[in-house]
């Protein structure tokens, strides 16, 4: 899973920053983190594949109110719709600190091994039963342990 970055250059220096701070390089397996500097690369990452990580910056969202109709001239040139990253399922969710960043962006990663096996692990049905019974059977052991 990548983690694309979009928005001013102080905010891709700060997400830099806590990216490093956290860890979160280390974490990535099968990905990177990728930097965009224009809207039509961002547009064309999102059009790829929507379930990467983006983190763009609020600056940078337009959103359909007032001012995208009434006073245009306050559009950031470089800006993407609201409505373009709802139509391709990017949420929007903000966070109080970078401290909530790490910690999503942590669990994100931990769901997405979690939920794609590799490919070279899975070569008949029987395998990806045999995946979700050790998965079921860790559940149940993980539950007992917190009962006692």
């Amino acid at each position: 899973m990548n983690i694309h970055i979009y928005g001013s250059d102080t905010f891709k220096h700060k997400i830099h920053t806590v990216l490093d701070h956290g860890n979160i390089r280390f974490k990535i397996d099968d990905g990177k983190v990728i930097t965009i500097y224009n809207l039509s690369d961002l547009k064309n990452f999102i059009k790829e594949d929507p379930h990467q990580i983006f983190l763009i910056d609020q600056d940078k969202i337009i959103e359909d109110d007032f001012i995208t109709k009434y006073l245009k001239f306050l559009i950031p040139k470089d800006g993407i719709e609201k409505k373009f990253l709802d139509q391709h399922g990017v949420g929007d969710i903000s966070f109080r600190g970078y401290d909530d960043l790490i910690v999503y962006l942590e669990k994100r990663l931990d769901s997405s091994t979690k939920i794609r096996p590799k490919a070279h692990e899975i070569t008949s049905i029987d395998d990806m039963f045999d995946v979700f019974d050790d998965d079921v059977e860790k559940e149940v052991i993980s539950d007992e342990t917190k009962k006692d």
